[in-house]
């Protein structure tokens, strides 16, 4: 007599989860094919792949001003292609978001300017870490934008804040004579991050600006005072620019501030 071959049941359960993981999987491939070309105008192109910025290259914003300059009538991502932006966890946006290339941000999160002038954080390919000076004497950048403070005022007297400013800039100077230096001015923060951290307030960022201001004529600099664009009518930090912690700043912030810069250019 012949065996009847045994048939194994099929769990009910484990067929369905297999059913509804398939389903789910052919939903979420179909759902990234419909929205490809909208994520990757939204993000741009990845600048570790191809060396592209994000929106530089995918705006049109064009300089009004007809000053007999080439920087003011070159295209913007040339302009940007020729500056470094020096700074902290709020300049480190700019390459977090994609909008400028890592090799065009010399910055650090948490840095503040006295810390700025000895530590080695950036990687040219020479086989050692540079600080900000050493690398601007190798890449003489057509201009530095230069954006700290906020770290500092903290914690450093008014007189320790500006000596150690000062000499920041007179190091840049020195390290790359022909570029262009402009001193941001200190954005603002929240007005919850004010109360939560009085050490750090609007009225004393307002002050320390006025003091960088001065210090920038000093020293033959471009103030470029960009803290009344995210300003909201009590002098804090408009919440349309708030990333959600009250001190940095989302996607529109750095669009914002490119637009600005595109249509007041540092010359």
């Amino acid at each position: 007599m012949k065996k009847k071959k045994s048939v194994t049941k099929k769990s009910p359960v484990k067929a369905a989860f297999a059913t509804s993981l398939l389903v789910s999987m052919a939903f979420f491939s179909l759902l990234t094919a419909l929205n490809l070309d909208q994520i990757s105008c939204y993000f741009g192109i990845n600048p570790c792949v191809t060396g592209s910025p994000r929106n530089p290259a995918q705006r049109n914003w064009n300089n009004p001003g007809a000053v007999d300059n080439s920087a003011a009538t070159q295209p913007f991502t040339d302009y940007i292609a020729d500056t470094i932006f020096i700074g902290d966890s709020r300049t480190n946006g700019l390459k977090g978001y994609r909008y400028v290339k890592p090799e065009n941000v010399y910055a650090v999160d948490g840095l503040n300017h006295q810390d700025a002038r000895y530590d080695r954080f950036i990687n040219l390919g020479t086989g050692r870490l540079l600080t900000i000076t050493e690398a601007v004497a190798i890449t003489q950048p057509a201009r530095m934008i230069v954006s700290f403070g906020i770290n500092g005022i903290s914690f450093m007297g008014e007189q320790t804040f500006m000596n150690e400013y000062a000499a920041f800039i007179d190091e840049l100077k020195a390290a790359s004579p022909n570029s262009l230096i402009a001193i941001q001015s200190i954005l603002p923060v929240s007005h919850n991050y004010e109360l939560n951290r009085p050490q750090i307030t609007n009225e004393k960022i307002d002050l320390y600006n006025s003091l960088l201001k001065e210090l920038a004529q000093q020293k033959d600099c471009r103030f470029w005072d960009t803290s009344s664009l995210f300003k909201d009518g009590y002098n804090c930090l408009s919440y349309e620019y708030d990333c959600g912690d009250g001190l940095h700043f989302n996607t529109r912030a750095y669009e914002a501030l490119l637009i600005y810069l595109d249509q007041h250019r540092i010359l």
